[in-house]
């Protein structure tokens, strides 16, 4: 148990794509926190949050994965409020939040990425279909700014090229087209500077997608993998910094049998729920959420009165 019980305020839900697995990673935060010794209240701000519900708490716990929570506009509005929270700065969660951004700045770094591009909306037919010849099948459309794997699709074919493109641009103004990197997939979960066990993610299938990550009880995790390049874990916690992400970050890496690897995404607000990556390498070292994010609660409220 805590020594001094924190008002905590833990937000999740909202109206993103993403509600369901939010609203339960809020669920597991919450429970988690209060078995701590911490007050906890659970606020979804579909229904109301205002700054008055911001302001009573010693520190916000965001748990809204997706629009709303990620991509930066919370952190402004906390921030212009002086409330402190867990988490990314509005500028690290915004970049990361738009997969272009990250692709971009991990390429800038000589950091591995697949190959792809990027399409706008209002593309011609012709723009898709060489976006998909100088990426090459099987490919990988994906729109900039979800997660959860929403919007994405994998596709072997030139006639699934339309429709998946279609649905990219359901999420937003651009999606980028990416090589398939067959190959295992690692990620690689970041407390601060601690850097927790790795987790490799063995699907039924080959594609890692919405219902393998949360509805399939067939998908399977090993923690700390073996066979991992000693280079892997460095490279993600190079982008991490790069980003100027903080506090607790999950990077999602494919990693090809040649022992090579791409740097897939870096997530600010990773899930909790209970088929989520973290809180399994947080057990693996005997820690449940609450005393995962403990230490970065009391650093974030240390340094937080530092500055004022």
């Amino acid at each position: 148990m805590v020594r001094t019980p924190l008002s905590l305020l833990v937000l999740c839900g909202g109206d993103s794509a993403e509600r369901a697995v939010s609203l339960e990673s809020g669920r597991c935060t919450a429970e988690s926190l209060q078995a701590t010794g911490h007050r906890v209240r659970l606020l979804d701000p579909a229904d109301s949050c205002t700054d008055a519900d911001l302001l009573q708490a010693d520190i916000v716990v965001p748990m809204l994965h997706g629009r709303g929570g990620e991509d930066g506009s919370l952190q402004r509005r906390l921030q212009r409020l002086g409330i402190p929270w867990l988490g990314s700065s509005p500028e690290a969660s915004e970049l990361t939040f738009s997969k272009i951004r990250t692709r971009r700045l991990l390429q800038s770094l000589n950091l591995p990425v697949a190959r792809g591009t990027t399409l706008h909306r209002g593309c011609t037919e012709q723009q898709i279909r060489q976006a998909a010849a100088e990426t090459g099948f099987p490919l990988v459309v994906k729109p900039d700014e979800q997660g959860s794997s929403i919007g994405i699709s994998l596709i072997h074919e030139e006639q699934q090229l339309g429709p998946a493109v279609q649905e990219a641009f359901r999420w937003g103004e651009q999606c980028v087209v990416e090589a398939f990197v067959a190959g295992r997939e690692i990620t690689v979960a970041l407390a601060g500077d601690r850097l927790l066990p790795l987790v490799e993610i063995v699907p039924p299938g080959n594609w890692y997608d919405y219902v393998a990550k949360y509805q399939s009880a067939a998908t399977q995790y090993q923690v700390a993998p073996a066979g991992i390049p000693a280079a892997l874990p460095v490279a993600a916690i190079q982008a991490v910094r790069a980003a100027g992400a903080s506090d607790l970050t999950r990077t999602d890496i494919r990693l090809r049998p040649d022992g090579s690897f791409v740097i897939l995404e870096i997530n600010t607000i990773p899930g909790m729920t209970t088929h989520s990556l973290v809180p399994l390498a947080a057990a693996a070292l005997g820690l449940t959420i609450g005393q995962l994010l403990e230490p970065l609660l009391q650093q974030k409220l240390g340094s937080d009165r530092s500055a004022a």
